[in-house]
């Protein structure tokens, strides 16, 4: 008996799993999925994530967020190519990625790094000299507005200034921090300054 419930449930099973799988290729409705990880591929949850379409019948989703596991779930989306994006305080953000959404068996893995990973990433472009890149990659760290994170970003951004007129409004940027570690970054911006005198 026990072996007839074990078969029954596993035909079940399959009959289940192969009812939600659709050929690439599917036209219609189905749910968009993906995975956000970090930089050790451990999923981030609580991470914002934004689907964008070119079609004027369907210009966007509303926003959602991942799971504990970095899981993400647009319901009912039509077949077709979307731009996925996506941002958290403290990571790296998720660029408009496209997607072709043709096959509802699979989901997209979108990558991003942690505000400790990023800023690693760039120290090491600016010591081999890759300031635009350093640059740009700054500008995509999402944090908190006037928060010590972002003066840790602006202290980066220093380095990766091509004139000395944003170098100076970086350093008036560091002294008008009024946080906790405000003593820190006043005396950074002083050295900062006597740096480029």
């Amino acid at each position: 008996m026990k072996k007839i419930i074990k078969c029954f449930m596993f035909l079940s099973f399959l009959m289940c799993v192969s009812g939600c799988v659709s050929k690439p290729g599917f036209k219609g409705n189905g749910d968009l999925c993906g995975l956000i990880v970090d930089e050790n591929n451990k999923p981030v949850k609580e991470f914002i994530v934004y689907c964008h379409s070119g079609d004027a019948s369907f210009p966007y989703k509303r926003p959602v967020l991942t799971n504990e596991n970095g899981l993400f779930v647009f319901y009912d989306v039509p077949s077709d190519k979307y731009l996925l994006s996506g941002e958290k305080n403290n990571y790296l953000n998720i660029s408009k990625i496209s997607y072709s959404f043709n096959d509802r068996s699979k989901i997209i893995c979108l990558q991003t790094k942690s505000f400790k990973a990023a800023l690693e990433s760039a120290d090491e472009m600016i010591r081999l000299g890759q300031t635009d890149e350093a640059y740009k990659l700054l500008c995509n760290i999402s944090c908190e507005s006037k928060s010590p994170e972002e003066n840790l970003i602006k202290a980066y951004q220093f380095f990766t200034a091509d004139k000395e007129r944003k170098k100076k409004t970086i350093i008036t940027q560091l002294k008008k921090y009024k946080g906790e570690e405000s003593a820190f970054f006043n005396d950074y911006a002083v050295k900062l300054e006597e740096a480029i005198k």
